[in-house]
């Protein structure tokens, strides 16, 4: 064969591939596109999901998820408190965004809890109020571990799951709900609701990873400490990933007892009584007169028996204040050492960490202590979110949280769907700083619990941006507060005694009642009784 002959067999085999190739590029690109066009749900969805989170990579993340027991946001620097330095807390919130509107939907420990488990309300996952009945008879809570937690869905989707800390929910059988049938394939918890946090008995967990069986163990040491050690330990079994561990440190709780380290640190402060410490209740509803948990009629501290109620008053305040602020102290120890681990390990780049709390505290607003009543204090919790990639450090939002939207959050972040009955919202929208114009901008509280010691009145109510609406539905009174005119919640627009609202409201409790109805309805919440607002032409 001749040069030429050879060039010109090149050249004809070379125009075939060519054609070739031309022809399965126009025939992937028709099935690609028929493709698009068949099944366009499943394609935005995944392309909105991506953009949504803007992901440096499709892994999902590992999430750490800390719920603090009863911290009101006067305690953390990083909210504006002056009264003790959290730097730990407050790097999460200078790494990551800070919620200044994160309310609880019950301010007790079991029942919130709950509702962080499962993105709904009360009423609908069983635990009305802490373990055990009420005078009434009418509530027995109980947790049922076999109903749909996020645990259980990040277990189904591929994620190793843990919790360590308190736990506070029991069965049918008055027995703690076993964490591992909720979802949990590491578990060690606390018997109880709270100390003596140096007493080494107590703890149970599981056998191993993975198990139900549930083994009685034994830890000296500091409770918080040893929450902590164990935290870590059950991550390194888990860190091939993706892995959620939850972390409940409860030590902030009676008989607020801080580590030996801790215990006399404040002893030369004088802490300053809140505005509201010599509250009289004069406008209020009898439940707030009524209700167990003054700060004088505290005998934690064994106050002097020589001093008087207003001298016990200011005594045990000052007490309260050096415990719970040693207990947060060693809180804040921990979370330094967890994140210090995280960054040794090589983890924290791809792991969220979100802190939060059950409920607040009273520590001597309205000279209480404790929590419970729909006021500020108690109502308001803690949202913090180190998001790595994702969440720009150092921002905050004043778009509203409710811990509902826990559960469909961690849901979100994993990739995971999120069940149509939970309750609550994703807050993955909020996390490039931008609120959307529909974001909520009112919740709906209720609080059931109506027993020893502290005999504080069921009630539900309504929080909006401006005004809070409170009903007292077992002796038929309300409250009414103006927050802008009255943040410290000491006046009440409605006189019970006349059943007269306050000249000027007459329309704001109109529009409120009727929200509240609708929220009622929105939730499901036929418990309690119905909204029943009775004008004052009623009264004899």
């Amino acid at each position: 064969m001749n040069s030429k002959s050879k060039f010109s067999g090149v050249k004809s085999s070379t125009r075939n591939l060519i054609g070739v190739t031309v022809a399965i590029i126009i025939v992937v690109f028709a099935i690609q596109k028929a493709w698009t066009r068949n099944i366009p749900s499943q394609k935005s969805k995944l392309a909105t999901k991506v953009k949504t989170l803007d992901h440096h990579k499709l892994e999902r993340p590992n999430i750490i998820w800390i719920t603090t027991e009863g911290l009101p946001l006067k305690v953390l620097s990083c909210y504006g408190g002056t009264l003790i330095k959290t730097p730990n807390i407050d790097r999460i919130a200078n790494e990551g965004m800070l919620f200044n509107n994160s309310f609880c939907t019950n301010a007790l420990c079991a029942p919130s809890r709950a509702t962080l488990l499962t993105g709904k309300y009360s009423h609908l996952n069983g635990m009305l109020s802490n373990p055990g009945g009420t005078t009434a008879g009418g509530i027995r809570s109980t947790f049922d571990p076999t109903q749909e937690t996020f645990a259980k869905l990040l277990k189904e989707n591929g994620y190793k799951t843990g919790i360590v800390g308190k736990w506070h929910l029991i069965d049918k059988n008055g027995k703690a709900s076993n964490p591992g049938v909720a979802g949990f394939d590491y578990f060690v918890f606390k018997n109880g609701a709270g100390g003596p946090y140096y007493d080494e008995n107590g703890y149970f967990q599981n056998s191993s990873l993975g198990s139900l069986k549930i083994e009685e163990k034994t830890y000296p040491g500091y409770i918080t400490d040893n929450m902590t050690d164990l935290a870590i330990k059950g991550i390194e079994e888990m860190k091939a990933g993706p892995f959620m561990m939850a972390i409940q440190f409860f030590n902030a709780h009676r008989p607020f007892d801080p580590p030996h380290k801790y215990e006399h640190i404040f002893d030369s402060v004088r802490f300053p009584e809140p505005a509201t410490f010599w509250d009289d209740y004069k406008t209020r509803s009898v439940a707030a007169s009524e209700a167990h948990q003054r700060i004088q009629d505290m005998m934690d501290f064994h106050p002097p028996k020589e001093l008087s109620p207003r001298q016990r008053r200011e005594w045990s305040y000052q007490q309260l204040m050096r415990h719970f602020l040693g207990t947060l102290k060693a809180q804040d120890d921990n979370i330094g050492r967890l994140l210090d681990y995280l960054d040794k390990s090589g983890l924290a780049k791809n792991t969220i960490v979100i802190f939060t709390g059950d409920h607040g505290f009273y520590l001597g607003e309205h000279g209480w202590f404790d929590k419970r009543f729909m006021y500020e204090e108690a109502l308001k919790v803690p949202w913090l979110i180190r998001y790595p990639g994702v969440v720009k450090p150092g921002t905050k939002s004043d778009a509203w949280v409710v811990n509902i939207d826990n559960a469909p959050t961690i849901l979100d972040m994993a990739h995971i769907k999120i069940p149509e009955d939970m309750q609550g919202k994703s807050l993955v929208p909020l996390f490039k700083g931008t609120t959307p114009k529909d974001w909520q901008k009112s919740m709906y509280y209720h609080y059931y619990e109506f027993a020893p010691p502290h005999w504080a009145m069921p009630n539900y109510g309504i929080r909006t941006e401006r005004y809070k609406l409170i009903y007292y539905y077992t002796i038929n009174e309300w409250e009414l507060f103006d927050l802008k005119n009255d943040p410290d919640e000491m006046d009440n627009l409605y006189n019970n005694q006349k059943m007269k609202i306050a000249s000027g409201y007459e329309e704001v409790l109109k529009d409120l009642l009727t929200q509240l109805t609708e929220l009622r309805k929105k939730y499901k919440d036929s418990t309690g009784q119905d909204v029943k607002f009775w004008p004052r032409d009623s009264y004899n």
